[in-house]
């Protein structure tokens, strides 16, 4: 092989020179790129498991809220369980008491049944009871009855514990005032009360 000549070789070198310049360069581009595609798949993985524990989190908190939400109606539930059962030992507690009712006290409370018949009804109507208070509830009649307010004791007797009902001379209005309804008029008052009791207010 013949010997290269000075210019050769210089031209060479110089050829080559560039390339591992060129080659170099394109290394450094390589490695900027890669590292920027690794920072970029890093930040990214980053945002993801960011967003997977957000999401995590978020799901989690609306778990606990249901399963607060769902202990908190059913503490509601047996609450209002516990207060209707107390409202109705009290109610079965009254009726108890008031059909074992006589004497003055009860003559006069039906009379006053009566009376708020009438204020209601009008000054005719008849008036019903149970066969237990029928003698009474002649009394409260003649009681009640003078002046412009006409009553007459109704010809049959009603299912009740006591008090009466009183309709319109022609029947078309009706005063239902015995002790079982004038209790189940009172129940919202009585639950409203029992629940302060029980919700100690």
């Amino acid at each position: 092989m013949t010997p290269m000549s000075k210019a050769a070789t210089d031209n060479l070198e110089k050829v080559s020179g560039e390339f591992e310049g060129e080659v170099l360069g394109l290394l450094q581009e390589g490695r900027k790129e890669a590292i920027a595609a690794i920072q970029a798949a890093r930040k990214e993985a980053s945002e993801t498991v960011t967003k997977v524990l957000e999401n995590a989190a978020k799901q989690a908190e609306s778990l606990k809220k249901q399963i607060v939400g769902a202990a908190e109606l059913d503490a509601r539930n047996s609450q209002l369980r516990s207060l209707e059962a107390a409202v109705t030992e009290v109610f079965a507690e009254a009726a108890g008491k008031v059909s074992k009712a006589s004497g003055q006290r009860y003559e006069k409370a039906i009379t006053r049944l009566t009376q708020e018949g009438v204020d209601v009804i009008g000054p005719k109507a008849k008036v019903w009871g149970n066969e237990k208070d029928r003698r009474i509830i002649a009394s409260a009649v003649r009681r009640v009855s003078g002046g412009q307010v006409r009553l007459k004791a109704g010809e049959t007797d009603i299912e009740t514990t006591g008090g009466v009902v009183m309709t319109s001379a022609d029947g078309s209005v009706r005063f239902d005032n015995t002790f079982e309804s004038r209790l189940e008029r009172m129940r919202p008052a009585l639950r409203k009360e029992v629940a302060g009791i029980l919700g100690g207010t």
